[in-house]
């Protein structure tokens, strides 16, 4: 992405040895097809509890599938958004809770 200009040099850093994100971390599995959490900073300075924003990763052939179960479980749809190769719909679960389905 910074060869193509879609991000900064100064949006990355190398960790062990691997060029990652500079303002995000992910717990991972070595198997590919368990989940991954992301930890990402927000440019918003913190007006509420502590809150957590998941976003789900299940690719984009499945994405719209997955936003109409979610939709049709109670979810709302709030916006979608996209940063370069990455995209993703925002929904509020029945009490307002924000997460991502990417």
């Amino acid at each position: 992405m910074v060869d193509t200009g879609a991000a900064a040099e100064s949006d990355t850093t190398t960790h062990r040895g691997a060029l990652v994100w500079a303002v995000g971390a992910a717990i991972t599995s070595p198997d590919p097809h368990r989940p991954r959490v992301l930890f990402q900073r927000v440019p918003e300075a913190k007006t509420v509890k502590n809150r957590l924003h998941l976003d789900l990763r299940v690719g984009g052939e499945r994405r719209e599938a997955e936003v109409a179960r979610l939709v049709g479980a109670g979810a709302t749809e709030l916006w979608r958004g996209a940063q370069g190769p990455s995209a993703w719909v925002t929904l509020a679960d029945p009490e307002g809770n924000e997460f991502c389905v990417t």
